[in-house]
């Protein structure tokens, strides 16, 4: 079942802020709270500061939050006044409603107080805090609860060594399951229906144990070599791990490394952001490699597949071995 869902995961640091005065207004900030969590499109969430004022009078500060994408470019503002009340501490809520349309991908957060409107050409910045972290957002995960048709499609056809089989692709507990049967050379492969524009892409997997095959999550389109970004890892206990993109029917980047965990022991996270200026990847949320240029800029399929390629062994398993798909977001 498809269900639309935005990550939103936010950790700030607050640049010198927290408990100091801010400038000559003899204001505290207390603490900066931002959201955590799943959002739908649509729903409301909430960052707060907490602001002390000591001083027997009220004072007036503006607070401006800002959503920023990860090439610092400025997707969403809003700008509220705010009376901070005499010897007392002031909770301020910061409400953002997230667009219906809102792409995939990482954003930041910034949050700026004014001693009055910014609009005014002598306002003064008296605080900041920014999102050094950042967060994610995505438009929809799917959960494999079933394999819609109208979102994905089963390969038949051969890839390498490989004949990709759509009865190796089934469904087990909420599971994609694609199977790599024993004593063959057998894969499996499923790709969305529609191109894919740019964005963040996100698998949650457990990789099968048969060395001398490789797991691909990633986005292509043929012909070969001119429209593809992979990550491939290798079904294999050392985590052996291939970042590529091709472009202009040649591969074009290259980044070759090994994992610190087992990729067939447990389930881990493996995502590719797409976007206008870059591609990066991250494995657990963790950055890996990205590129600036060398890349194709047209919408693509996402892919996820299990095969094995004429370049290595073909080593055919003993057992029946199973990748595991808990959910792909994009």
């Amino acid at each position: 079942m498809m269900r639309r869902v935005l990550l939103f995961i936010i950790s700030i640091t607050v640049l010198g802020l927290t408990g100091c005065h801010l400038n000559n207004e003899n204001l505290v900030i207390k603490s900066f709270h931002h959201p955590n969590g799943v959002y739908f499109c649509q729903e409301k969430v909430s960052s707060e500061i907490n602001i002390l004022n000591p001083m027997k009078n009220e004072k007036e500060v503006w607070v401006e939050f800002e959503i920023k994408d990860n090439s610092d470019n400025q997707i969403d503002s809003s700008i509220q006044k705010e009376t901070i009340s005499s010897e007392k501490e002031t909770h301020v809520a910061l409400d953002w409603t997230i667009p219906v349309d809102f792409k995939s991908g990482s954003y930041k957060t910034e949050i700026i107080v004014w001693d009055k409107s910014p609009e005014n050409s002598d306002a003064k910045e008296i605080a900041q805090s920014v999102d050094q972290k950042g967060f994610l957002i995505f438009k929809s995960q799917d959960d494999f609860n079933e394999l819609d048709g109208n979102v994905w499609l089963v390969s038949e056809g051969n890839l390498g060594r490989s004949e990709l089989k759509s009865e190796n692709v089934t469904l087990n507990n909420g599971l994609l399951s694609i199977e790599m049967p024993q004593n063959t050379l057998n894969g499996g492969e499923i790709y969305s229906k529609e191109l894919k524009d740019y964005g963040a892409f996100e698998t949650r997997m457990k990789l099968p144990d048969a060395p001398s095959s490789i797991t691909g999550f990633f986005l292509y389109k043929a012909p070969d070599y001119f429209y593809e970004i992979d990550i491939e890892v290798y079904n294999q206990s050392d985590g052996n791990l291939m970042l590529t993109t091709y472009s202009d029917g040649e591969k074009k980047n290259v980044y070759s490394g090994n994992l610190d965990f087992d990729p067939t022991k447990d389930f881990h996270d493996y995502r590719i952001e797409y976007q206008k200026d870059h591609v990066a990847f991250y494995i657990d949320n963790i950055f890996i490699q990205s590129w600036s240029d060398g890349f194709p800029k047209e919408g693509m399929y996402l892919m996820i597949n299990c095969w094995y390629p004429k370049w290595l062994d073909g080593e055919k398993p003993k057992e029946n071995q199973y990748l595991l798909v808990d959910w792909i977001r994009f």
